[in-house]
């Protein structure tokens, strides 16, 4: 096995922020001696480009933010962006820091015993602008730079899935790249004979897959269904009156007309508009407060989704290569993973964003007013279950700002904490 090694982090909130993967092992044929860019001093390079807020490569390398790592050469950056291996590389020190994520980060679900035996994911796609460099097509135009990312719902760990169509460059339908990806991908390395569930928006529109997906994989779905639908009701179900189950109008077993296979068809009313919310899934047994309540946390994805975008700046590909552009997304899950296990040790010592977690509970107590001025309740799968969605403004500015200076970790904690006191 490899652990990653880099010259002595004497940058105490650098030290700190890469601990987790500073002690990360990967096998041994993953890693390489290099004499343009070592593999340690990649990872860092490309973490501190995702943190950062420059708009192009030569930007980034001009103002080279990672004092322990030698500036590349231009021609040595893109190249390894380009290579295969280094890719491996990435992706292989991710996937185990997501694996120690799963053991050590706290699980908002634990209260709910039902779920125990699932691992849970999300998943949805996302979209850059062409690199700069990208050929145009016979119009004139270049073609945006499709991604899917994979989100474990416990942990807020995500995963690159894979690119969307990098051949032909189309705009694919998301069940397109997820009859592509391998089962393992799926379920997120998940264990064998450990059950998945995996929510997708309006993804699944073939319902033999489901079946398939499930009977080989163990992979069970929940989505939304289209608005041209032919589901036929077979049968109801009765709703238990738990706290769980709030707001959910209606449980039936449906049948696409196309295959005659029973799916399940869960329905929820929302309490502030009253508006009724359809979900499908091929999960026959748990609560159907549950399937909702997952689904709505699909929304922990989206809100990456605007992080990349708004403030990491990641808003168009760094390369023209299918390897480079796989790397970029690599090093942005790179970035969110280990912000969030940064933030959770922070929380653990103490140190928690007091502006937000108020706004966030007079969010919900003025909406919980406004419904109950309706004569309905509010959802204990709304009031219940509370989590910071993406991380704030607030932390992002302050680690961009202190992550490469000698400055005491006490004393930048200090700032933190006055900064998270501040609405």
């Amino acid at each position: 096995m490899v652990i990653m090694t880099a010259p002595s982090l004497s940058f105490p909130l650098a030290a700190a922020f890469f601990k987790p993967l500073l002690e990360l092992s990967i096998p041994a044929h993953l890693g390489r001696t290099c004499h343009g860019i070592e593999d340690s001093e990649w990872l860092l390079i490309g973490a501190s480009r995702i943190l950062g807020a420059d708009a192009s490569g030569r930007a980034f390398l001009d103002a080279h933010q990672c004092p322990i790592a030698r500036t590349p050469a231009r021609s040595s950056f893109f190249d390894a962006l380009a290579s295969p291996r280094r890719l491996q590389h990435l992706q292989a020190f991710n996937e185990a820091l997501a694996r120690l994520m799963t053991r050590t980060m706290d699980d908002p679900f634990a209260s709910f015993g039902e779920l125990d035996s699932y691992e849970l994911f999300g998943g949805d796609g996302h979209w850059h602008a062409a690199a700069a460099h990208d050929p145009r097509s016979a119009k004139g135009t270049k073609h945006a730079t499709g991604h899917v990312y994979h989100i474990n719902l416990r942990t807020q760990a995500i995963r690159h899935l894979d690119l969307c169509d990098p051949t032909f460059k189309r705009k694919e339908h998301d069940i397109t790249v997820i009859k592509r990806a391998a089962w393992d991908a799926l379920r997120g390395g998940t264990p064998k004979g450990r059950p998945v569930i995996l929510v997708w928006d309006r993804a699944i529109i073939d319902y033999r897959y489901l079946q398939k997906a499930k009977d080989q994989a163990g992979i069970y779905f929940i989505t939304r269904p289209k608005s041209n639908s032919n589901l036929t009701r077979v049968a109801y179900q009765d709703i238990a009156p738990t706290s769980v189950n709030q707001g959910v109008t209606s449980d039936e077993f449906v049948a696409p007309s196309s295959t005659g296979r029973v799916i399940r068809r869960i329905t929820w009313t929302d309490p502030d508009s009253g508006e009724f919310w359809p979900y499908l899934t091929n999960e026959m047994k748990l609560s159907p407060g549950l399937i909702v309540l997952l689904y709505r946390r699909r929304w922990d994805l989206e809100k990456v989704y605007d992080q990349f975008k708004n403030k990491f700046h990641e808003k168009k590909s760094w390369a023209s290569s299918v390897t480079a552009k796989s790397a970029q997304a690599v090093f942005l899950r790179l970035g969110h993973n280990l912000m969030v296990c940064y933030e959770a040790t922070l929380a653990a010592a103490g140190l928690r964003n007091t502006a937000e977690e108020k706004r966030r509970k007079k969010v919900l107590t003025d909406r919980t007013a406004r419904v109950e001025k309706t004569g309905r309740k509010m959802p204990f799968i709304i009031s219940g279950f509370q989590r910071l969605t993406q991380r704030t403004v607030k932390f992002i500015r302050w680690l961009r700002r202190f992550l490469w200076q000698t400055c005491p970790l006490d004393d930048l904690l200090r700032i933190l904490r006055k900064r998270y006191a501040t609405p």
